[in-house]
């Protein structure tokens, strides 16, 4: 051994020759003698799980580019993907604002502390609304709208393993825009100067604490490539201006994301082949119906296809396998008259097949079907066990990924729940990684410059306790795509059977059938009803047995 440098010890070549043979000659029984004790790796017999590996490099690069390459080509990878990020994302995760008036106003009772609330909340929810739906103003290259934003974050996330979002303040409007950049896109410069202690991994720059301080973002000026340093942090203000958003699951020790077919990629590509192969062979099939097969000691000869390629004079004599002809005499003395047409030997292959090709032998064949038991029965049982393991894995129900539910309520509704429960999980990962830092940020600036007056929001701002009040006008709910029901009916009236037996709350069924709490549906609906008294309209559901609105307190009470 050998001292190396920053006190890492390393091994001659000499000594790593005898220790890797010493691996290989040694069994995990010889093992446990030379170590003079019994181990237990998990194996229950020896071999059984292989040997054990410590992935000290992953190789993003490579990993990411065959992700890509997938997707444009694997049309099993990007259904996966589409159904993925149309069902988590649809149009785009909605923002409910949900300020907590026990902390902002806690002066007033519980009622008017959550009349307040919803009031701000109704007034933030117009501002951000504004804001995310105008591209110009929200998106850094004015094309997208918020909600297209999270379709490009969600599918390039899921397709290259990561990205960044990053936030740039507009001259114009004073407001942050935002721009994605993608993960292959942040790499490590070749040229750098870092301060002391810190170091840079796959483009991300780590301090001497191991925490991620900056993202180096390369892109192409003229031929010739750039790098921008993107910090995550403001240094004066601390306010967040980049971070990386992850498109499947990683460990806290991962430096970058991996894509998210990154362990399946084999097998859909395998898969894409046997279907591609299939189908080909289902084509061949089709095309060719019949062969006729040779007779033993039958002699070859030209066909008018070869005659054809071997450029046959007009009134050449035909050759035998042509319509109505014979078998060319022999050349006096081997010498070739010039009328008689120089052929080669038959290939007996179809160079180009149309349908109901019949493939035609000299005389004395036979006739024999042509058979590959294509298309294979079986391949479709094959196809859907294979997205099912696919499917499962990462926790999704198949019958959504493949788009077959079965023909019963109970089926279908309990694959419809278990998506549910992944959409549920989706949103709430979602929001705490790209919209929740998004509308953070956005309502931040507004309220420092003075674009909506929030109580106490600027005033608390850098204070000790301040994060009290700023957290409390952030709060924010998140809804999805809300799921359509199987059937309406049977759940409604499932609702009711939970509710009137104590099994369950307003508030769950609230939050499970629009996503809003239970408070914030008697606050809407509130509202609604004292708009529709002021607009004299009156719906069937809000009526009596007699005709009278249900709301209407006066025509009651003159009754």
């Amino acid at each position: 051994m050998e001292p190396g440098s920053a006190g890492v010890l390393k091994m001659s070549e000499k000594s790593i020759s005898n220790y890797s043979k010493f691996l290989k000659e040694t069994t995990v029984k010889a093992l446990a003698d030379y170590f003079g004790r019994d181990f237990w790796d998990g194996s229950k017999f020896f071999g059984s799980l292989g040997p054990v590996s410590e992935w000290t490099f992953v190789d993003y690069w490579r990993l990411r580019k065959r992700s890509m390459q997938l997707f444009r080509t694997n049309i099993y990878a990007k259904g996966v993907i589409r159904r993925l990020v149309w069902n988590e994302i649809h149009t785009g995760i909605i923002a409910t604002p949900t300020p907590v008036g026990a902390v902002l106003f806690p002066g007033k009772n519980e009622i008017e502390r959550e009349e307040e609330a919803v009031e701000w909340g109704d007034k933030i929810a117009t501002q951000f609304d504004l804001y995310s739906n105008t591209p110009a103003v929200f998106d850094w290259s004015k094309k997208e709208n918020f909600g297209a934003f999270q379709e490009r974050v969600r599918m390039e996330s899921l397709i290259s393993g990561d990205g960044i979002i990053i936030s740039r303040i507009d001259k114009n409007t004073n407001l942050p825009r935002w721009q994605w950049v993608n993960g292959d896109h942040v790499r490590t410069p070749d040229t750098y100067n870092l301060l002391e202690g810190h170091y840079i991994k796959h483009g991300v720059e780590f301090d001497k604490w191991g925490k991620r301080v900056a993202f180096y973002v390369q892109s192409e000026v003229n031929g010739e490539f750039k790098y921008e340093r993107i910090p995550v942090r403001g240094e004066r203000s601390g306010r967040l201006i980049s971070w990386m958003v992850y498109g499947g699951e990683h460990f806290v020790d991962d430096v970058r994301g991996e894509p998210f077919l990154s362990d399946s990629i084999y097998m859909l590509k395998d898969l894409d082949r046997t279907r591609d192969a299939e189908v080909r062979a289902s084509l061949v099939n089709a095309m060719i119906p019949l062969f006729l097969e040779e007779a033993p000691g039958t002699i070859s000869v030209a066909r008018p296809s070869d005659l054809a390629r071997a450029g046959a004079v007009p009134g050449a004599v035909p050759a035998a396998g042509a319509v109505g002809g014979a078998p060319l005499p022999p050349a006096p003395d081997g010498i070739m008259p010039p009328n008689y047409p120089a052929v080669t030997p038959p290939t007996n292959q179809i160079d180009i097949m149309n349908p109901g090709t019949v493939y035609k032998a000299p005389n004395g064949g036979k006739i024999t079907s042509f058979q590959t038991n294509r298309p294979n029965v079986n391949y479709a049982t094959f196809e859907k066990a294979v997205i099912s393991v696919l499917a499962w894995s990462h926790g999704l129900p198949p019958e959504v990924l493949m788009l077959e539910f079965g023909n019963n309520y109970s089926a279908s509704r309990q694959a419809n729940n278990e998506f549910e429960v992944y959409l549920s999980r989706f949103v709430r990962k979602f929001a705490g990684m790209v919209t929740q830092p998004i509308y953070n940020e956005w309502l931040t600036q507004m309220a420092l410059t003075g674009q909506i007056d929030l109580p106490g929001f600027v005033r608390s701002w850098g204070t000790t306790d301040g994060w009290r009040i700023t957290s409390a006008w952030m709060q924010c709910t998140w809804t999805g795509l809300n799921r359509p029901a199987v059937d309406r009916n049977k759940e409604a009236q499932a609702s009711q059977t939970l509710l009137d037996n104590g099994l369950t709350t307003f508030d769950i069924e609230a939050r499970r059938h629009s996503g809003l709490s239970f408070a914030q549906v008697m606050q809407t609906l509130k509202r609604e009803r004292e708009l529709m008294k002021r607009m004299d309209f009156t719906p069937h559901v809000l009526e009596d047995n007699n005709g009278f609105p249900v709301y209407d307190t006066d025509a009651e009470g003159e009754e």
